[in-house]
C-alpha cells in the first residue's frame, strides 16, 4: 500500500514546543483569531490555493 503525501509537515524541537507553551493562553489565542481575521481579507484565489496545499493538492 503506497501512502499519498497530503499537505505539509515540519518539525519543532521539544524545547521549541516547551518555549511556546509559557506563552500565556489568551496571547496564543489572540494570535490565531489575528492570523484568522488576516486571512479573510485574503483574495479568494490565495485562499484557495493555501487549502489545496493543505490538502496536497499541489
Amino acid at each position: 500500500m503506497k501512502l499519498q503525501s497530503k499537505g505539509f509537515n515540519y518539525y519543532l524541537s521539544l524545547k521549541t514546543i516547551r518555549e511556546y507553551q509559557k506563552v500565556p493562553l489568551e496571547k496564543r489565542l489572540l494570535w490565531l483569531y489575528q492570523l484568522n481575521f488576516l486571512r479573510k481579507s485574503y483574495p479568494k484565489r490565495i485562499i484557495n490555493l493555501q487549502d489545496k496545499f493543505r490538502e496536497g493538492k499541489i
